[in-house]
């Protein structure tokens, strides 16, 4: 019998997710024209892989309140799945890999962490195999997907689910969608400077990796000290220079912190603002 393996880089899903994820932290630093342009040529309408991109969110998304509807929902998917060209898609994804690693660094972006990536790896083995090759491992598969259509998982999160129901939208409302979220978004942060990006990018595209942004805040923080002592030394009023003192003793210990969340990202850049006031104010008590 085969040895069912699953591979992310073949995982329809997952290669779309990472794309996503690349668009989003594009949006904070740089043109994002060559991601749009790869996901408009391999999901656009009637691609095969967004044929295929549909079943796995079917899988994913839905939930159901019966086993019975729940196993026929899956024969289904996998019926349907059955009936898709076979090598249009394997030519697809090989192409839209090698776009990928032509355009950027594949490998880094490929350690991202996927929400339900064992239930996406599941239907991934639902799709490329059959039950002649690993009865046991296939009905294992199964089993995964169905309690997970039944609600017998870990719950989706709002964001997910807000994600999934972008994507089942119509292409032009979900270009209208992402041109309001990216108009709002520039809006809100248009006055962010260069450091305050990178924080911003550096948690979006590591949300859910808790411990490279702890490493990022450890290499950080010291810069940010280093820059308000360096302004409460310019500082005349002395009770001014007494409160920045104790603002720059409060900065967080990372060691302490377990899972860096949104209100640490905030504080960090609060201390951005506060370095850009004091340099203001020195500048202009030093004319």
């Amino acid at each position: 019998m085969k040895n069912l393996k699953h591979s992310k880089y073949k995982n329809t899903a997952i290669l779309f997710e990472m794309l996503v994820r690349k668009l989003t932290s594009e949006t904070l630093t740089s043109d994002k024209t060559v991601t749009v342009e790869i996901i408009k040529k391999y999901f656009g309408k009637n691609t095969a892989l967004s044929k295929e991109l549909q079943l796995y969110n079917a899988l994913i998304k839905e939930r159901l309140n019966s086993e019975a509807s729940a196993l026929d929902f899956v024969r289904s998917c996998k019926e349907t799945h059955n009936k898709l060209n076979k090598s249009l898609l394997k030519r697809q994804r090989y192409n839209l890999v090698k776009e990928i690693s032509e355009n950027f660094d594949f490998q880094k972006i490929s350690k991202i962490r996927i929400n339900n990536y064992k239930e996406l790896a599941s239907v991934y083995k639902l799709f490329e195999y059959n039950e002649v090759d690993n009865p046991k491992s296939l009905l294992e598969c199964k089993t995964s997907i169905v309690n997970h259509l039944l609600g017998q998982t870990k719950t989706t999160s709002t964001t997910d689910a807000l994600i999934e129901t972008y994507r089942s939208h119509d292409k032009n409302v979900r270009l209208l969608a992402y041109k309001m979220l990216v108009d709002k978004f520039n809006k809100k942060y248009s006055g962010l400077n260069e450091s305050q990006k990178q924080v911003l990018n550096k948690f979006i595209t590591h949300v859910n990796d808790s411990e490279s942004l702890k490493q990022y805040f450890e290499k950080i923080i010291p810069g940010i000290k280093k820059q308000l002592k360096e302004q409460v030394s310019l500082i005349t009023d002395k009770a001014t220079k007494i409160k920045v003192d104790k603002l720059s003793e409060m900065l967080c210990n990372v060691e302490t912190i377990k899972v860096i969340k949104e209100s640490h990202v905030l504080t960090i850049l609060r201390y951005y603002d506060l370095i850009k006031e004091l340099k203001q104010v020195n500048k202009w008590n030093h004319f």
